[in-house]
């Protein structure tokens, strides 16, 4: 049943970063590095700012972004380079393809992947649906 949900749960991010979510420019064999996780690249059109969620972390890691996309980890941290390729379950390469939203928290599960990603309210709680964390005002 766990497998199920964490199965859902992917296909929930892959269908939000379906929807507007930048994708870094990869040539043939093309990692980022580790110590970019928190890169910034000016978007071609706006020059705004975009950074990219990793998609796997320390076991149980927690990281804000906040209305700026800066960064604070919570608890957890960052995977060496030596530590993201010495694992089968990660594709190096698609370690950077969902930028962040502002305002938001991502937890990793107990393998260090992606869990959730939650959405700052109004009130300042945290909700799983955008649509309901933009709906809570104080």
């Amino acid at each position: 049943m766990k497998k199920i949900t964490v199965i859902a749960s992917l296909l929930a991010l892959l269908t939000l970063s379906a929807c507007g979510a930048e994708t870094l420019p990869a040539d043939e064999g093309d990692v980022p590095p580790v110590e970019g996780i928190s890169q910034t690249q000016e978007d071609g059109q706006t020059g705004t700012k975009v950074v990219y969620i990793p998609m796997w972390m320390q076991d149980y890691s927690v990281v804000y972004y906040d209305a700026h996309l800066n960064r604070t980890v919570e608890s957890g941290g960052d995977l060496t380079e030596e530590e993201i390729n010495s694992r089968e379950d990660i594709d190096p390469e698609n370690m950077y393809t969902i930028a962040a939203e502002p305002n938001t928290k991502v937890e990793y599960d107990l393998h260090g992947f992606i869990q959730n990603i939650y959405y700052r309210g109004g009130d300042g709680e945290y909700y799983l649906d955008p649509a309901t964390a933009a709906a809570m005002q104080p």
